[in-house]
């Protein structure tokens, strides 16, 4: 199924179970999903099963978001103390679309319990008290971990709201990230529970063999390490003055506490000149994205500066984690976007897209690993393979079983949405609008969302910086209006925005470069594109012209 496809069948009301390989375009679709309904003004609720999950997409864990935090049972007594908690029944009632991202790693018994909750704080018999529930993932990545005394950890499909509910599957085909060929090929041959001889040659490709990168690769690993005290020691080697920098928070401080527990950036980051770093966040006007390798080379106005595996040099700004609720920022914080790379572990690089990597197979215990710690990789020539076993190009034999049921569900359902009329497909998309954000019971104006608001004045051949000025807004924030708004189709650059495209002779110049600059997802990237063009041209004539250039 493709992105465009399964977005389609989200705005439709269904519940749904949003899966794919990795790379597949879970996360930017479902950011796509949230974008959509909080222009439309539909109160959601975002979460994930970790909280390095939440912050990939500016949530909270669902424990948190329910109420149950920690418990793996509820008693009567646990149940009727919830229900007096008004703060959980307004957020409730409120909620019309809950997600939840990273689904693999939930237990099932927990959802039964969330539902269980939600159910009884609402005085609702609908499952999840008829909220639409979104769930993400992928059941081939890392599966839920039992503790000592908890009940047996089990998928999140086999729990009783999951059948109650019925998600549609929306399991996504088309790769964004791993455009390798070869390592798509790994992967998909390990998750199909099908590696041949041909599969095992390509990894011996890589035994011991370092990546022809200008950075050196993490060492990920498989198992439960501490990480930290690695990092800290490979920094120690180093000679030099230490840089330190603060994390700066505010908001409630349960809140604050569980960004910082969450984030990957230190509360103290400490570097040195040399400094091996990672990315921890995406952030693709400035060149770099969650899992970016490479080295501290100097300090500029007491940011690091750091080149990356192009050669590319990028100053790390201070970027801010939050947690968001009714389009408001309940807390945030700020620190620069790195850590110390020398070694990282598999849960904590979830989410990421490592340049390179060490791996060491050799030791896994637990089927699944191998592809969990090989999904990390972005290409087969960033992986430095140590060795591996049998086991660990395994995968777990029922989430094979049901992931060939998932795939056939969503077949089906490809193919009944393409026979939908596009007319009957709209109009039942508004009813679920309607349903779901209904007029505001008060006599107040309604609020124009303020990229429609932009998109009014643009349409009107207005342009940026007049918007801006009669908005109040800056240049930056009126193009990123526009970005989203050509991303989901509600501007077309062609016929609305050409009033606004560079003169021709400097759009081909842009053009050319920034297709010469794009990276192997196609992102074309505006650092290294005005590095070659000079300062004669603007990041925001830049970014006008890309609106224009279509992704390869």
């Amino acid at each position: 199924m493709t992105q465009e496809e399964a977005f389609q069948i989200l705005k439709l009301g269904h519940n749904v179970f949003l899966t794919g390989s990795a790379g597949s375009g879970k996360t930017y679709l479902l950011n796509r999903y949230i974008d959509f309904l909080r222009s439309h003004g539909v109160p959601i609720a975002v979460t994930a099963s970790t909280g390095i999950a939440a912050t990939h997409i500016g949530g909270i864990t669902i424990h948190s978001w329910s109420g149950l935090g920690i418990k793996d049972h509820l008693s009567e007594w646990d149940i009727e103390d919830l229900q007096e908690r008004k703060y959980l029944y307004d957020r409730f009632q409120k909620t019309k679309v809950l997600i939840i991202d990273e689904v693999s790693m939930l237990h099932h018994f927990r959802l039964d319990l969330v539902d269980m909750i939600i159910r009884s704080v609402k005085r609702n018999d609908s499952p999840m008290g008829g909220m639409q529930v979104i769930f993400c993932g992928d059941f081939f990545q890392l599966p839920p971990v039992r503790r000592a005394g908890e009940p047996e950890a089990r998928f999140v499909y086999e729990s009783r709201v999951w059948q109650t509910l019925g998600p549609k599957i929306c399991y996504l085909t088309e790769q964004h990230r791993q455009v390798d060929q070869k390592a798509v090929k790994v992967l998909n041959d390990i998750r199909q529970n099908c590696v041949t001889e041909e599969t095992l040659k390509l990894l011996r490709t890589r035994l011991l063999k370092k990546p022809e990168f200008k950075v050196e690769p993490t060492k990920l690993y498989t198992h439960n390490i501490d990480v930290d005290t690695i990092n800290e020691r490979e920094l120690s080697k180093i000679e030099g003055k230490v840089f330190s920098f603060k994390m700066i928070s505010r908001g409630k401080d349960w809140m604050v506490g569980q960004l910082k527990r969450s984030c990957l950036a230190p509360e103290t980051l400490n570097l040195k000149v040399g400094a091996r770093v990672m990315f921890v966040k995406n952030n693709y006007e400035a060149g770099y994205s969650n899992g970016t390798l490479g080295t501290i080379v100097s300090f500029e106005a007491n940011d690091p500066v750091v080149r990356i595996a192009s050669g590319e040099k990028i100053t790390a700004k201070p970027a801010s984690w939050t947690i968001d609720e009714d389009d408001k920022v309940k807390a945030e914080i700020s620190q620069v976007p790195l850590r110390l790379a020398w070694a990282i572990t598999v849960h904590k690089s979830q989410g990421m897209s490592l340049d390179a990597a060490e791996i060491d197979l050799t030791k896994a215990f637990e089927k699944g690993m191998g592809y969990v710690a090989l999904s990390r990789v972005r290409t087969l020539e960033g992986l430095m393979l140590n060795g591996f076993n049998e086991k660990s190009l395994m995968v777990h034999e029922d989430v094979e079983v049901i992931d060939k049921d998932f795939t056939a569900e969503s077949n089906k359902l490809s193919q009944a949405i393409s026979l939908l009329d596009q007319d009957e497909k709209i109009k039942m998309q508004e009813v679920f609008l309607a349903t779901i954000a209904p007029p505001n019971a008060n006599p107040k104006k309604e609020k124009v969302p303020t990229q429609v608001e932009t998109k009014k004045l643009i349409t009107q051949g207005l342009s940026v910086s007049d918007v801006a000025m009669k908005r109040k807004l800056t240049i930056g924030t009126v193009l990123s209006h526009l970005e989203t708004l050509v991303k989901e189709g509600a501007l077309n650059a062609a016929k609305d925005l050409h009033h606004l495209k560079p003169t021709p002779l400097r759009f081909a110049k842009i053009k050319k470069i920034l297709q010469r600059v794009a990276d192997r997802e196609g992102e074309m990237k505006l650092a290294p594109a005005r590095s070659i063009l000079g300062e004669s041209y603007t990041f925001e004539e830049l970014r006008l012209a890309r609106l224009f250039v279509p992704r390869k």
